[in-house]
């Protein structure tokens, strides 16, 4: 991959930055600001309040979901002609709606790769945060289970079918473990979450990456007594009705997941240390991975190196679409993409730590306000 290249730029409008002579307004008169292209800058991202009401259609990730649920208010107290109207379905759906149309955002935890965006010219993958997923399992009375991805794999290959098995007891050794049967459960729509955790299990496990492998849907190995689920909630959901099971949980879940009482595991990352998602984990695995990040901005962060990095790690993706049907419509995208990206707009502790979410780090910004800046009527 190319190294990416550091792209000076300037932000314009409310939060963001002033530029040159244009004036700081509030979102009562916001009509337009523009900023002037100059030779050292590079870049120009043209925001601001559009001079009529504008609403941003996004559905796809529910673990993108919340977030964007967090962003709405803000958003319209900023800029009051633009309106955030986000609603969940999986990453799936949110790639489908915004390459037909029916959206202007579709929320995936999954990037598009370069076979699909040939497909679907004028597509783009914009990353708004950094994200990450959890292993949850119903098991009273055990906590801090350690697991790897090895054995997950062969769990939800119906290889490892107890929980007093060998394998998961040589990982915690003094843990008395019952003999209950292992229920995978495993999402039924089209998923990032699916997405990103078939990366994780097709990176540490040569079976799963030469059968299965990895994608928003995948061909599930049969077994019996596995359950599906629509969604982090519906997931959330029956893992706890399901004394023995285990699911994977975005984090914007996990909330959620600890009122069901469920228990997070301790995944095993590439450096044979085992680590549960929090900032300094996730932060760990973006820095370690997004240094080589591609133009087109598909970039994996699974099973990064590091002794501190988690290993099922993602940007969080809005696919939109370079060429929008008109001016106002480019403009609030504009805006609310270089907004929510802004550490003094929707990038703040305030709303990323709600959904445990860190911000984008520093080195890809240039990148994605570059993309950000091709979104024209």
């Amino acid at each position: 991959m190319k190294r990416l290249v550091a792209v000076p730029l300037i932000l314009c409008a409310g939060a963001l930055a002033a530029c040159g002579s244009s004036s700081k307004t509030t979102s009562s008169n916001t009509t337009s600001t523009t900023a002037a292209s100059t030779a050292t800058t590079g870049v120009t991202v043209t925001t601001g309040n559009p001079s009529t009401a504008v609403t941003i259609n996004e559905d796809g990730s529910s673990l993108l979901y919340p977030f964007l649920q967090e962003l709405v208010s803000p958003l319209t107290a900023q800029y009051s002609n633009i309106t955030l109207a986000p609603a969940p379905g999986g990453s799936g759906k949110g790639i489908a709606d915004a390459i037909a149309g029916t959206v202007q955002l579709g929320g995936s935890d999954a990037y598009l790769n370069s076979g699909q965006l040939s497909a679907n010219p004028g597509l783009m993958n914009i990353p708004i945060a950094v994200s990450a997923q959890s292993v949850y399992y119903n098991l009273p009375g055990v906590s801090n289970l350690k697991l790897t991805g090895n054995v997950l794999a062969q769990i939800y290959q119906g290889k490892i079918t107890k929980w007093n098995d060998a394998a998961i007891a040589a990982l915690n050794p003094g843990v008395t473990l019952p003999a209950t049967a292992i229920v995978p459960v495993r999402r039924i729509d089209g998923s990032g979450d699916t997405f990103i955790f078939t990366s994780f299990l097709s990176a540490t496990n040569t079976a799963w990456q030469n059968g299965p492998a990895f994608g928003t849907t995948v061909t599930w190995p049969a077994v019996s007594n596995e359950l599906t689920a629509n969604g982090n909630p519906g997931m959330v959901q029956t893992c706890k009705a399901t004394p023995g099971c285990v699911a994977y949980i975005g984090v914007s879940a996990g909330a959620l997941a600890q009122a069901a009482g469920l228990e997070q595991s301790m995944l095993q990352n590439k450096s044979g240390q085992f680590v549960q998602p929090d900032s300094t984990t996730i932060t760990a695995a973006v820095s370690a991975g997004s240094s080589n990040v591609p133009p087109d901005l598909a970039q994996p962060l699974i099973y990064e190196p590091g002794a501190q990095s988690y290993p099922i790690v993602n940007f969080e993706y809005l696919v939109v679409k370079a060429t929008q049907a008109n001016a106002s419509m480019a403009e609030a995208i504009r805006t609310f993409l270089a907004w929510a990206i802004s550490t003094t707009g929707g990038s703040t502790p305030q709303y990323l730590a709600k959904e445990n979410f860190v911000g984008l780090p520093t080195s890809v910004l240039p990148a994605v306000n570059a993309a950000i800046a091709k979104i024209t009527p």
